[in-house]
């Protein structure tokens, strides 16, 4: 999405219209329209504040539903375990992205950065593994931001928009019976007014998308500019509102704060009195978990880095502009939250009827638009003595903007995971070339939404656990992630062991680490779509490695000096080249000379060079290795390094070579290796059954027959 002030830093006017065509954010340059045929245009860049509204449709959006659910996890007790959340917010998340958005600052966040320091197959199952819970981070962002939004539909007091969805339910019923009879079993268990709302949201939320499908333009940034700042406005009136009532009335608070200690928390549950500070904390702890979707937004935010306007002169490498204004929003993004968090929840756990916050169709999932509507407060006040706006007119509209906001809750995760996910996976060699043309992610993820609705129905919980697991999952893992690096640098500097680590980052690992553990033991439901989801990863993973392992999978060579750049292009000019290829280590060139000629009866004229390719990391898929050529007593020594697998490494220096002079001749000793140990070497240790596979290799190659490169064994 080219934009002329792209390079301004200073500037905080929302992105402004353009007639360029829009392109995706993290599209690299050369494979974007231009504007001329010398100079391809900038990509899209944003300031900060409208970023943080891009990233603010999910994370600030929770502020829709984490009022209400902290009352039904914790009751009475909410306020108070919200401080834990805004406390693990700013002193334990923030702190951990921070990091990340150094060390990461090309919009890969946590990913990026364990693949950086877990690498080999170990990293590629963690890789795996996080790209499972992140998928299901996806799909049940989507599904419960739905569901939680056909709450508010389904349950507001307008009596307009019941007599609307009161008739379209009769009319929807209408057409159903008049489905075949199997039609209509197969319904049954879809059929309410809940799920199917719920669906229509999806519906809507999947339109918006593939009008957006190909990035963030600035038509995207604008509505998501007008749908947070709206929602935010409204719901920063009724906690304003709330509070200066309780200010005026100040018995209720002191009321809340009497049931705290007497352990009144839940209506109709058992009393629990409270001893002290200690004892408090100690029923508050394993409650936060529970309310751990406070957190949410984070990891979206650093995948969303590339769309923040930097300075215009950032180090492509390392944009010190862009990390800091990166850091900025993470920080109003937390900062805002907390804030938003701590004074919602106190509002409507002190004004709202304990048994209105659990009762479906008042308070329970919708608690400020309760407020928002003018329902009966805890003193038995009606609801508009907050102030005179408040009453039906002003909740439908907050309604409005709630829906709205759910309705592209995650729209923005999904946009940069259709970004984020197939590099990854075509590195890790899952990306197939028709289902990237038929964009078959992108349906996969619009179907498991569709289903899991289906299933989970109104269900509003199973949709939050498996939520949960899956956020949660993901910050664990950047919690790794940060304390892996700090531990591999400080060890490269001699520190003490007791010293590599940050105390700050091992807490922040254990506490996400015992929160993911809490709430799969408590609703496995998560847990079970997470480990569906990791099982059918690697099995395809697997079946596809290995269906693609005869690809050439090569892009290019890159050369360790200019002599070797010099030299490789006369080599690839000789009369009549012949590869020898010999194993890493130290070789007499001159005895595996006279063993070679005389095995392949070459005569002593004919020129041979050697060849040594040595592995680097297997696991990779594509590979750019790295050439240096030297001479040791006259013999030519290609050294090929940085490979993932030997026999593409080779086949891909012949045929560079037969590309701009005589075809080689490939000669290999004959190996004595078990046929099926060679082929499992191949592909998972890259250097197995070396001839027969560089000989597949370019007899597959998409090069004319008669520049194919000779292969001999003997």
């Amino acid at each position: 999405m080219p934009s002329p002030e792209a390079n301004s830093s200073e500037s905080t006017e929302p992105p402004s219209s353009s007639s360029e065509p829009p392109s995706s954010a993290s599209e690299p340059p050369s494979s974007r329209p231009t504007a001329t045929p010398e100079t391809p245009p900038a990509p899209f860049r944003a300031a900060w504040p409208w970023v943080l509204c891009v990233v603010g449709l999910d994370y600030l959006s929770t502020l829709a539903y984490q009022p209400s659910i902290a009352f039904s996890a914790a009751g009475r007790l909410a306020p108070l375990v919200t401080v834990l959340v805004a406390t693990v917010t700013v002193f334990l998340a923030l702190p951990i992205y921070w990091y990340i958005a150094g060390r990461s600052p090309k919009g890969g966040g946590s990913t990026a950065l364990l693949e950086r320091v877990v690498p080999g197959w170990s990293g590629k199952l963690l890789l795996l593994v996080l790209l499972s819970f992140g998928a299901v981070d996806l799909v049940f962002t989507r599904t419960f931001s739905a569901a939680t939004a056909a709450e508010h539909i389904t349950h507001s007091p307008d009596p307009a928009w019941q007599r609307a969805l009161n008739d379209a339910t009769r009319e929807g019923e209408g057409l159903r019976q008049q489905l075949p009879q199997w039609a209509r079993n197969l319904s049954d268990g879809a059929w309410n007014r809940q799920t199917v709302v719920t669906l229509i949201v999806l519906v809507i939320g999947t339109v918006v998308g593939v009008v957006f499908f190909k990035g963030y333009t600035r038509s995207f940034v604008r509505i998501a500019v007008l749908t947070v700042f709206v929602y935010l406005a409204m719901t920063l009136f009724i906690i304003g509102s709330g509070a200066a009532y309780l200010s005026d009335h100040p018995q209720l608070v002191e009321s809340w704060w009497a049931d705290v200690w007497a352990g009144n928390w839940k209506p109709g549950a058992e009393l629990r009195p409270v001893a002290g500070w200690g004892a408090m904390l100690a029923h508050c702890l394993p409650l936060f978990p529970a309310l751990a979707l406070g957190l949410s937004g984070f990891e979206l935010a650093l995948m969303a880095m590339p769309l923040v306007r930097g300075r215009s002169d950032d180090n492509p490498e390392q944009p010190r502009g862009q990390i800091r204004n990166t850091r900025i929003m993470l920080t109003m993004a937390a900062l805002t939250m907390s804030a938003y968090l701590l004074g919602s929840t106190l509002v409507t756990t002190v004004l709202i009827p304990p048994a209105a916050l659990v009762t479906d169709g008042q308070a329970k999932y919708r608690a400020l638009s309760y407020l928002a509507h003018g329902g009966t407060l805890a003193d038995g006040q009606p609801g508009n003595v907050l102030g005179t706006t408040f009453g039906i007119t002003f909740g439908t509209a907050y309604d409005v903007s709630t829906v709205a906001i759910l309705a592209l809750a995650g729209l923005s995760f999904a946009m940069t995971l259709s970004l984020w996910i197939p590099p990854y996976l075509a590195r890790l060699g899952m990306e197939f070339k028709w289902s990237v043309r038929l964009g078959f992610l992108v349906y996969l993820f619009t179907g498991l939404k569709f289903a899991v609705t289906a299933y989970y129905g109104a269900d509003v919980d199973a949709h939050r656990a498996a939520y949960l697991t899956g956020m949660l999952a993901v910050f664990g893992f950047g919690a790794l992630a940060a304390a892996v690096d700090v531990w591999q640098k400080r060890q490269r500097l001699g520190w003490r062991k007791l010293f590599r680590i940050p105390p700050l980052f091992i807490v922040a690992l254990l506490v996400f680490a015992l929160s993911l553990v809490w709430v799969i033991y408590q609703r496995p439901i998560g847990a079970a779509f997470a480990g569906g989801f990791i099982l059918v990863t690697v099995v395809v993973s697997i079946m596809s490695r290995t269906w693609r392992s005869t690809e050439l999978r090569f892009d290019g060579f890159e050369f360790a000096d200019k002599v070797t750049e010099h030299e490789w292009a006369r080599l690839k000019k000789s009369d009549y080249p012949m590869l020898i290829p010999i194993r890493p280590g130290n070789v007499d060139l001159k005895a595996k000379e006279i063993e070679t000629r005389t095995r392949h009866r070459i005569p002593g004229g004919t020129p041979i060079m050697f060849v040594q390719a040595e592995i680097a990391d297997p696991s990779e898929f594509h590979q750019k290795p790295m050439i240096r050529i030297t001479r040791e007593n006259g013999r030519v020594m290609i050294h090929i390094t940085r490979c993932c697998s030997v026999s593409h490494a080779l086949a891909a220096a012949a045929l560079e070579i037969a590309s701009d002079g005589a075809v080689p001749e490939v000669h290999f000793g004959w190996s004595a290796e078990n046929p099926v140990s060679a082929n499992l070497h191949f592909v998972l240790f890259g250097n197995g059954n070396v001839p027969w596979m560089v000989y597949t290799l370019i007899s597959r190659a998409e090069v004319p027959e008669d520049r194919k490169p000779r292969v001999s064994v003997a």
